[in-house]
């Protein structure tokens, strides 16, 4: 997907249309031509597996899945991070950064190289979580009403995951886009702004649906992992206030919805400065005056709010869409 990405985004700095009329208009077919292309890709290789076998079809839907939910890579690379900061190996802390967070890490102390893998971890327990079992249950819902009413048509294929899987490619691969040309620079500022806007659109529901299931996560964890400690981890109330207060203290429509929570939950001020390509970007605070600076410990706090999220969701997801489509039943 990435490399389909570059190529056309290279193909599109020399075409015709970025000439005549500028970069709005050429990151629109940059977009659509990518997005197009990634799909038919899949769908082809999803189409070739049914030939060949429906179980190697099934096979391959579970891994395509499976790689575009970021849980395991989330905790993975946070938890290693979180390690390298243990022991005191703030530069391998540093690399490793890359792996999960954009902003320079060169020059960021453990206080701001937490409070990146946390502001990193929330908001990919959104896109790369939360938005992925949307889209791949929306596909699924698509796909029984589908097969429901167009039977002859879709006789053969199993066009259910069929759907959920293809959904959920084709909102990855916009995902894709905006972290690739999605950014206010001079290079992206025009060229990628169709792609930021698209991905915030389509993040808009799905989001909000996360940002629901974090706060009540933040209930459960505070309720059953506080009782067990002599000093609280996990704040609930400070989640909803922290939630209504600083929402929308973030660039992003989307991105605030589950940095807000995960501040107050912690009781740790995440925003701030940060520094793109030695460029300063500021952003305003998002937490309250009283809260500290983020801290190693809360990389772990943050990556078990992060699965209990993503448990809470795939049940969620798990129970609703049996329900949409009984309801969908004419009478």
């Amino acid at each position: 997907m990435g490399g389909i990405a570059v190529f056309f985004e290279g193909l599109s700095s020399l075409n015709f249309i970025n000439f005549i009329f500028g970069g709005i208009i050429s990151g629109i077919v940059f977009n659509f031509f990518t997005v197009l292309t990634i799909t038919l890709f899949f769908s082809t290789l999803c189409l070739l597996a049914v030939i060949i076998s429906p179980l190697l079809f099934y096979l391959l839907s579970v891994y395509i899945l499976a790689s575009f939910i970021s849980t395991g890579g989330l905790k993975y690379e946070s938890i290693n991070i979180y390690k390298l900061l243990r022991t005191g190996d703030i530069d391998g802390a540093r690399k490793n950064l890359s792996s999960l967070a954009g902003r320079d890490g060169y020059n960021l102390d453990t206080s701001e190289i937490s409070r990146a893998v946390v502001e990193s971890v929330s908001e990919n327990t959104g896109d790369g979580i939360g938005s992925v079992i949307f889209y791949f249950s929306v596909g699924i819902i698509a796909g029984l009403l589908l097969e429901r009413y167009f039977s002859i048509i879709t006789a053969g294929i199993p066009v259910v995951v069929f759907c959920g899987v293809i959904l959920s490619v084709i909102y990855k691969s916009i995902n894709l886009l905006d972290s690739l040309v999605g950014y206010k620079n001079e290079k992206y500022k025009k060229f990628g702004k169709f792609s930021a806007r698209l991905d915030d659109v389509l993040n808009y529901v799905p989001f909000r649906i996360t940002a629901f299931f974090m706060l009540l996560t933040t209930i459960i964890l505070s309720f059953t992992l506080n009782k067990s400690k002599t000093k609280n981890i996990y704040y609930a109330k400070d989640a909803l206030k922290s939630f209504i207060g600083f929402r929308k203290s973030h660039p992003s429509p989307n991105g605030g919805q589950l940095e807000s929570i995960m501040a107050g939950a912690l009781n740790i001020k995440l925003g701030g400065v940060n520094f793109y390509g030695g460029i300063e970007n500021r952003r305003p605070v998002i937490g309250f005056d009283y809260y500290g600076k983020a801290g190693k410990e809360n990389i772990r706090d943050a990556v078990k709010i992060m699965e209990l999220t993503s448990v809470l969701l795939i049940i969620f997801y798990a129970i609703i869409i049996p329900i949409c489509v009984l309801s969908s039943q004419p009478l």
